[in-house]
């Protein structure tokens, strides 16, 4: 249905995993169907309650169990699996039964979930009578390119056993042994994906049924309160660990002595929560935050170091700016090497860093000849994508045209 096209009032529900880098990239999502006049609900845990209901959409709130999952500084794969497991079973047994009776009595007409809430959103739609779409805030995965296999062995007992709860939850909402591999798959038959299809692994192999909106958020206001550069015609670095960092205080300690103070002001994003006063004394090169809006610093940076998280990486990629990424996961490893690929960053271990090693790298990706034209052609790439209009377009379509199998472009 394109923009603006009057549509019927509808209801769109999201069970969205516990972590701030999933439920990010639907708010403008969100924003605009509640611009249309559509109704959103969220059944999110209660930590982020708030930061939902200032859209204007309504939050149906659960405590998770997410535990450490994708939190530790290097996760092993068994810590991984455990973390997986447990969560599955959080989304059957919480997520699952909580959406359920907040829906009873006021059923959605869509219903989206991602990646971690496949088991907990596929059931819900199927019983609701509601049109399921998958909503990809990192790489999507087809026949092609599996995320899953990526993140874990497939015959580690932590896998069969989570196998064995999917299988007994479909099987006791009448989803017969015909059916779970369709229910079980990486991905559906209608797929949002939040970046464009020039940063996808193997983006070349996705057809009709993912559609790469990219990034939704919106740039600041320009008459809001925001972030000046220091005007004195050093360089700037901006560097975060994205929204959930942690006590992350030795890395930023390392990243303060890796930029020149006299050719560089660098300005720092700690995580939610996190005190600046726990760094310590810092160079007067230094700024330190709590939290920052990115995209308040980003169209003045010079280069961004971060942790390959793609909401971090998005908002970079669409003001231009090249990123030296250092993973901590395996997920995230990935996209680190998919800036390489795209000619747009640098990626480094986090193991055994040392300032050194960040000065160098941030120098050879500024040096390089090749690193304006691709991070030109990225940008392109991202503010062409469509967003969060072209998101909203999609949804009413596939609301309207219900069970169908959609042609997404």
């Amino acid at each position: 249905m394109p923009s603006g096209t009057p549509a019927p009032a509808l209801h769109y529900a999201l069970l969205l995993f516990a972590d701030f880098g999933h439920i990010a990239p639907t708010l403008g999502v969100t924003r605009e169907l509640l611009r249309r006049g559509h109704r959103v609900t969220y059944v999110v845990d209660e930590r982020f309650a708030a930061v939902v209901e200032e859209t204007g959409a309504r939050a149906v709130t659960y405590t998770s169990a997410r535990g450490d999952f994708y939190r530790s500084a290097d996760p092993t794969a068994d810590q991984l699996a455990e973390d997986g497991y447990r969560l599955l079973v959080d989304t059957v047994h919480t997520v699952f039964p909580t959406a359920m009776e907040a829906f009873a009595a006021d059923r959605p007409d869509v219903v989206l979930y991602d990646f971690e809430t496949v088991a907990a959103g596929r059931v819900a739609a199927r019983l609701l009578d509601a049109v399921p779409v998958q909503v990809c805030p990192s790489h999507a995965a087809n026949e092609s390119f599996s995320m899953r296999a990526q993140m874990w062995d497939a015959d580690h007992p932590v896998m069969a056993e989570g196998a064995k709860v999917m299988i007994g939850f479909m099987g006791e909402h009448g989803i017969g042994l015909d059916e779970m591999a369709r229910y079980g798959a990486e991905w559906d038959l209608r797929n949002l994906v939040f970046l464009p299809r020039a940063f996808q692994i193997e983006g070349d192999t996705f057809d009709d049924r993912f559609a790469f909106v990219g990034p939704t958020f919106s740039e600041p206001p320009a008459d809001s309160a925001r972030w000046t550069p220091p005007g004195d015609g050093r360089r700037v670095a901006l560097v975060s660990l994205g929204t959930e960092a942690g006590d992350r205080a030795g890395f930023f300690r390392q990243c303060a002595q890796a930029f020149d103070p006299a050719g560089w002001h660098v300005v720092m994003t700690l995580g939610r929560d996190s005190d600046p006063a726990h760094l310590g004394p810092l160079p007067e090169h230094v700024e330190a935050h709590s939290w920052l809006p990115h995209p308040q610093v980003l169209p003045y940076a010079d280069v961004f170091v971060c942790h390959a998280g793609m909401g971090s990486l998005m908002e970079a990629l669409h003001y231009g700016t090249p990123v030296v990424a250092l993973p901590r996961a395996h997920e995230l490893a990935l996209s680190a090497q998919q800036l390489e690929r795209c000619g747009v960053g640098r990626a480094l271990p986090r193991t055994g860093l040392t300032a050194p090693a960040l000065a160098e790298a941030v120098a050879g990706l500024l040096a390089d000849p090749g690193t304006p034209a691709a991070l030109a052609r990225m940008r392109e790439a991202v503010r062409t994508a469509g967003g969060a209009v072209r998101a909203a377009d999609l949804l009413e379509t596939w609301a309207a045209g219900r069970h169908a199998v959609p042609a997404a472009g």
